[in-house]
């Protein structure tokens, strides 16, 4: 039986990395496509932080490594799912990672949804295997 913690973490991995897979992908397209950043709602830049200084090659290249760096995220949820310590680990790893991508592409939703993640982790420590 899972407990309601082990739950919530799965859930808040699959979504962060469908938002950090699906929902950055199209975005490096328009950029590599139109060699600019897209706007949302004609106001925000998407991705405009601290990496856009680097240019927009490297901003690409640095978005493509963020994706496949969540897309192992879904293996985490997996093996979390399954009560894996290594899920949890391994989760933890990528949380360290995506927190530089946060900063860097300034995403507002990473600590957001991470926090919780690194609490729910703690919190069902003793159910891994």
């Amino acid at each position: 039986m899972h407990s309601p913690q082990l739950k919530a973490l799965v859930i808040l991995v699959v979504i962060e990395a469908l938002i950090s897979t699906l929902g950055i992908l199209p975005i490096l397209q328009y950029a590599f496509t139109h060699k600019s950043l897209p706007t949302i709602a004609g106001i925000i830049k998407a991705l405009s932080g601290p990496f856009e200084a680097l240019g927009l090659n490297t901003l690409i290249v640095a978005g493509l490594v963020f994706v496949a760096a969540s897309s192992l995220k879904f293996l985490a949820a997996y093996w979390l799912w399954n009560l894996r310590m290594d899920g949890a680990v391994l989760q933890l790893i990528l949380l360290g990672v995506s927190s530089i991508f946060w900063y860097g592409f300034a995403v507002p939703y990473g600590p957001l949804l991470g926090i919780p993640q690194v609490i729910l982790i703690a919190l069902a420590w003793g159910s891994f295997k």
